[in-house]
């Protein structure tokens, strides 16, 4: 198998059937050849690694997208590969709130509405705080 078959093979299992040729399609001309690396090497090199199942590799991925800020798109795709690769809900926002002490207030804050409101889209049920005598 191929990188490029590889990558598909990874992202149709983290995003459904025919995903990876919808993310090529929604780019126009030459741009799909960014869209076709991006799967070739994230999916086909990167996420096809051993070593990490898919829920661990999207938690890292979370955690990198919160620290970095300004991915809302990219956050809200995988929320969506975290729920599908089996992660709850409350195992992706502990890994947004975990990366508080690291990413600071406001990108963890930016990054936990993106990831609630997706999950709410998603269906999937956001758990209720813990407050100040159980956090």
């Amino acid at each position: 198998m191929d990188r490029l078959e590889r990558g598909r093979a990874r992202f149709e299992e983290l995003y459904g059937e025919g995903t990876s040729d919808g993310l090529i399609g929604m780019q126009t001309g030459l741009a799909q050849d960014l869209a076709r690396y991006g799967i070739e090497f994230n999916f086909g090199d990167i996420y096809s690694r051993p070593g990490l199942t898919l829920a661990q590799r999207e938690m890292a991925t979370i955690a990198a997208l919160v620290a970095i800020g300004g991915l809302e798109p990219q956050l809200r795709g995988h929320t969506r590969g975290a729920i599908n690769a089996g992660l709850t809900a409350t195992e992706i926002l502990e890994t947004v709130i975990h990366t508080v002490q690291y990413s600071g207030f406001p990108r963890a804050l930016n990054a936990i509405r993106v990831v609630t409101d997706t999950l709410i889209e998603y269906g999937v049920e956001v758990p209720e705080p813990l407050g100040p005598d159980n956090g």
